[in-house]
């Protein structure tokens, strides 16, 4: 009768303890994305503005633990500011790397003198390091990215015009009044929050939504809201999918395999930043030709996005996306709305 108590005694204590997930271990390379996004790209392409980029992407345990990595540096940020806090430490944990560099160029590629009004040219080399978060059972997401990188180096302008030449384009003429030109180091941290608020089938197809809140520091300084939704045949975990949190050339979100082979499916969202600081426009320490003051920007600024994604059962993944973004200026003639398109080679481990 004893043992029988003691026993069931350890049994209800058992079922009554907290139950703490399993972490899943994070395999040492997940895989890689090639992102280039142009203007060239687009219906009647528009050679200004966000003119193009491109970045490119790694994922895994190794681009934690790598003699490059800035992953300490992102985790005592985190530490440093109650990020931590957000997320238990179970579920999944994945990182990424990133590198890519980012340019932008007024309307008249033909003019030596800096153009008062219009959007001055603007370039950005960059290195990312992010950690995502993931509560599979919540299907919630956290995910913290450091970003570092110099602003104005001649190598970009010098690449971009070599690339012009290449295709027979117009060259521009007018990197020399770049925004912090001859190079000056920047940063950024942020922080975001994703979930998946739907998922289903309907007509023979799948389709899920999620929503992301991001805030962010540094040379984009902004809090963004945003709603992305996919429709077709999905096989990819939700938390992988977040065009909500791509700035321009940078993406931060880790590649991931899909869990039953192929897929193919169409995408579309929206999202709204408010943006406090933007050093494309405004400049940074060094004086620069052409600037903005913050009461000439737009505080809120729009975008919205449509895209197709086709996908292998090896992991090869193939997309295409169309962007267009609000006007970021009030007034003059850099007062016009962005449009560019996009193109992802990637392939999941």
């Amino acid at each position: 009768m004893n043992k029988l108590l003691r026993n069931s005694l350890a049994t209800a204590l058992v079922l009554l303890s907290p139950v703490t997930l399993a972490a899943d271990p994070e395999p040492a390379e997940t895989g890689w994305a090639f992102y280039i996004d142009n203007d060239l790209l687009t219906p009647g392409h528009r050679d200004r503005d966000y003119t193009g980029g491109f970045s490119l992407t790694r994922s895994g345990r190794d681009v934690a633990d790598g003699f490059a990595s800035l992953e300490p540096v992102r985790a005592s940020i985190d530490r440093l500011f109650g990020v931590q806090g957000l997320y238990q430490d179970n579920g999944l944990t994945r990182h990424s790397q990133e590198v890519g560099i980012t340019t932008f160029t007024p309307a008249d590629l033909d003019d030596l003198n800096a153009q008062q009004g219009d959007r001055p040219y603007a370039s950005l080399l960059y290195f990312s390091q992010s950690t995502a978060h993931i509560d599979p059972h919540r299907e919630v997401a956290y995910l913290s990215t450091l970003t570092v990188g110099l602003l104005g180096l001649e190598l970009i302008g010098e690449l971009q015009t070599d690339l012009h030449k290449a295709f027979g384009a117009t060259e521009p003429q007018g990197w020399d009044n770049q925004i912090s030109n001859g190079g000056e180091p920047t940063f950024r941290y942020s922080v975001a929050r994703t979930a998946r608020n739907w998922s289903g089938s309907f007509a023979g197809f799948e389709g899920e939504s999620t929503t992301a809140l991001r805030a962010s520091a540094g040379y984009l300084t902004q809090l963004t809201f945003g709603m992305a939704t996919r429709v077709g045949e999905i096989h990819s975990p939700w938390w992988s999918y977040n065009p909500q949190l791509a700035d321009y050339a940078e993406k931060t979100v880790p590649v991931a395999a899909a869990e039953g082979g192929a897929e193919q499916y169409f995408w579309a969202g929206f999202s709204v930043h408010w943006r406090l600081y933007n050093a494309f426009l405004q400049g940074q320490f060094r004086d620069s030709a052409v600037t903005f003051s913050a009461n000439e920007l737009e505080p809120l600024v729009a975008e919205a996005w449509l895209g197709y994604t086709l996908a292998s059962e090896n992991g090869w993944r193939f997309s295409y996306v169309l962007r267009a973004m609000s006007s970021e200026i009030k007034n003059g003639p850099g007062d016009r709305s962005l449009i560019w398109g996009g193109l992802t080679i990637s392939q999941a481990f």
